[in-house]
């Protein structure tokens, strides 16, 4: 469920870009993403993407230095998996637009820390592993791997659930 703000924001965005509504691919705690649609010249053809809309402005800077930094070093996938890709924002609206990707995916970096890993306890981290093990049951080997390719960019995710690192089916 978005917030009245949130929708606001959504809309100056698609008046200041041109772009058109189609759907909201879900809400959570740090914001909410739309679909927009990009009208094309090409009557047969429309080309969307995604748009976060950040909740917080800390979650929305970090989620941004996450994106320019895997910009920059030209990440298109990791460990198999495809990485959206940023294609702009804007600091005033707290939105990160981006590519839309299909599974296998990870997605949704406002949980990420760069160069270093949140400051947690050993007990927490024993207990987020275990939670996180149990979650992702038979793939946790894997995601362990695509977790261990981001920290070689400085890119440390906390916020690891299989709705934002997805498999194949």
């Amino acid at each position: 469920m978005t917030t009245p703000e949130v929708d606001k924001r959504a809309e100056e965005y698609l008046t200041r870009k041109n772009l058109e509504f189609d759907s909201c691919l879900g809400a959570g705690t740090q914001g909410s993403v739309f679909v927009f649609n990009i009208p094309s010249q090409k009557l047969s053809r429309t080309d969307q993407v995604a748009v976060k809309f950040h909740n917080r402005e800390v979650a929305f800077n970090r989620e941004l230095g996450v994106f320019l930094r895997l910009r920059d070093l030209q990440v298109i996938e990791v460990a198999g998996h495809m990485v959206p890709q940023l294609l702009d924002y804007d600091d005033e609206l707290l939105a990160i637009e981006m590519t839309i990707v299909s599974p296998p995916f990870c997605l949704d970096f406002g949980g990420a820390y760069l160069d270093r890993p949140p400051d947690y306890s050993p007990e927490v981290w024993e207990d987020w592993e275990r939670q996180k093990s149990q979650d992702f049951e038979d793939n946790w080997p894997h995601v362990k791997k695509i977790l261990a390719h981001f920290q070689t960019f400085g890119i440390h995710i906390a916020d690891v659930n299989p709705g934002n690192i997805k498999f194949r089916r």
